[in-house]
């Protein structure tokens, strides 16, 4: 539960100061798209519940700290390309899947597909932005059929 405890740490911390200094401003926190529900990954079960449960936290926290005018909010990623991932996405049969499953057919990198969310979050034009999970994972989860099970 390192993913709920460590945020929960962070973001109690930060918060007090943002109180000290009668602070405005945005919290968001990075879940993941195994604690949507949308899909089964096995051997995922203490991930899935700790994203899920940050997933809560983050709408709780707007609940109460919206008060402060204190912004949360959360980002679930999907797949990326990234050095982790540049194997697995140059594998012909990832790319047939890819095109199968994903709508958008591709997956994205995560400038600017998460940074560009993340600048819009912090700022002050997201000033009635709060309690929300936002996905961002090219559709892959709607259809809620794992990716594995393409394969």
């Amino acid at each position: 539960m390192t993913n709920v405890k460590g945020s929960w740490l962070v973001s109690k911390y930060v918060c007090f100061q943002m109180r000290a200094f009668n602070q405005t401003g945005s919290i968001i926190n990075i879940s993941s798209i195994a604690g949507l529900q949308r899909t089964y990954s096995p051997g995922s079960l203490a991930y899935a519940s700790s994203k899920s449960a940050l997933d809560t936290m983050t709408k709780l926290m707007a609940m109460e700290l919206g008060k402060r005018k204190i912004r949360v909010n959360s980002i679930c990623p999907g797949l990326f390309k990234s050095e982790i991932t540049v194997g697995l996405m140059q594998k012909k049969w990832f790319k047939n899947i890819a095109l199968k499953v994903v709508p958008l057919r591709e997956f994205g990198t995560v400038d600017p597909a998460l940074t560009s969310l993340v600048r819009y979050l912090i700022h002050d034009s997201s000033y009635y932005v709060t309690g929300n999970i936002f996905i961002v994972e090219a559709g892959l989860t709607l259809s809620g059929v794992p990716l594995y099970s393409s394969l």
